[in-house]
């Protein structure tokens, strides 16, 4: 397993959730907290995979 292998289950997961009717902010977080569990990677590790930034305080 590498990094493109999980952001490619994330961004597959992000789609079914939005097919299923969820919009998009919630749909990522929702696969990255599946994705989190299931490959047994720190929530705040997918985060920072996805891009997105954090306030360090």
């Amino acid at each position: 397993m590498d990094i493109f292998d999980v952001l490619t289950a994330i961004s597959k997961r992000k789609i079914a959730f939005m097919h299923n009717g969820i919009n998009e902010r919630e749909a990522l977080m929702r696969a990255e907290l599946d994705i989190s569990r299931e490959y047994n990677i720190a929530l705040l590790d997918i985060k920072k995979l996805s891009g997105q930034r954090f306030n360090s305080a």
